[in-house]
């Protein structure tokens, strides 16, 4: 079965306890780059014979060299990005009436330039 895997570098100040700290409007700025940043890969990545399913899982991975964010922090940190999958036709939409499973883990990795998060959507036979 077919999936469309991206391959992201999320800014920190898009994790849950960065949005604390940080200015709205740089928050609106850095989604706003996020979600076009996913949509551009989204398109790059897809199969041409990719048909929106109407049902899919999402998982989503850190490859992180240090300290790995909790699951919160995680999927807050990918949201925008998911957003972007959604507006490139990856995924009809990310609610849980499309999205059936959501699963995150964490991957150690030696450096930091290996640092990284993984988004990947398999689409789920009826």
């Amino acid at each position: 079965m077919q999936s469309v895997t991206i391959e992201v570098m999320p800014d920190a100040r898009l994790s849950k306890n960065r949005l604390r700290s940080t200015h709205w409007q740089t928050l609106s700025k850095l989604s706003k780059k996020a979600r076009e940043d996913a949509f551009i890969l989204s398109l790059v990545e897809k199969p041409d014979d990719w048909e929106t399913p109407a049902r899919a899982t999402v998982e989503i991975t850190q490859y992180h060299a240090r300290t790995p964010l909790d699951y919160e922090g995680l999927a807050c940190q990918a949201a925008a990005y998911l957003d972007g999958m959604v507006d490139a036709g990856i995924l009809l939409d990310d609610s849980p009436d499309v999205v059936v499973r959501y699963e995150m883990a964490h991957q150690k990795v030696k450096t930091v330039a290996e640092s990284r998060v993984t988004i990947t959507v398999t689409p789920v036979s009826a």
